[in-house]
């Protein structure tokens, strides 16, 4: 099997990801977006990566041609033509990702500390400190013990391509 990297781009995909692998050494935190496609665009094609992005409206030109080959619950899962890249966006953004997420199995995220506001959830996630929030790990057990739809398409996206 080829190298294999998940590149997420924000602080708060990156826990996600790290908590969705088991904290899985072949995470590595790209800083934005355009940092993605920078570094997919630079890989070896015997590296298999996979982007773990929001649904900008400003899409790194690298990404024109990823095709879509799944998607429900939240998540859109991408691959680019004859490589092993893949895109998994979380719609619309980790924030009302995880709101919607919450909504869908019952969770108030207020009884783990975070506002239910998504404009204050988004600031919030979007610090350095998220990565090392005990609240925040809580949360995203919940919300996996739970079976929150969006966690549950991200499973078995990543099973289908990691195995």
């Amino acid at each position: 099997m080829p190298d294999l990297r998940f590149l997420p781009e924000c602080h708060a995909d990156t826990t996600l990801v790290l908590f969705l692998t088991n904290n899985d050494p072949r995470v590595i935190h790209a800083p934005g977006y355009p940092e993605v496609g920078v570094t997919m665009r630079k890989a070896n094609n015997n590296i298999t990566l996979i982007g773990f992005v929001d649904d900008d409206k400003r899409v790194p030109p690298y990404f024109d041609d990823f095709e879509i080959i799944d998607s429900g619950d939240k998540v859109i899962l991408k691959k680019k033509l004859e490589k092993d890249q893949y895109l998994i966006i979380i719609q619309k953004a980790i924030e009302s990702f995880l709101l919607w997420n919450a909504d869908q199995v019952g969770i108030d995220l207020t009884n783990f500390g975070f506002p239910r506001d998504v404009k204050l959830l988004g600031n919030r996630l979007k610090s350095l400190q998220i990565e090392k929030d005990e609240n925040f790990q809580i949360l995203l057990a919940a919300l996996d013990n739970q079976n929150a739809p969006g966690f549950v398409k991200i499973r078995s996206i990543l099973n289908e391509l990691v195995g």
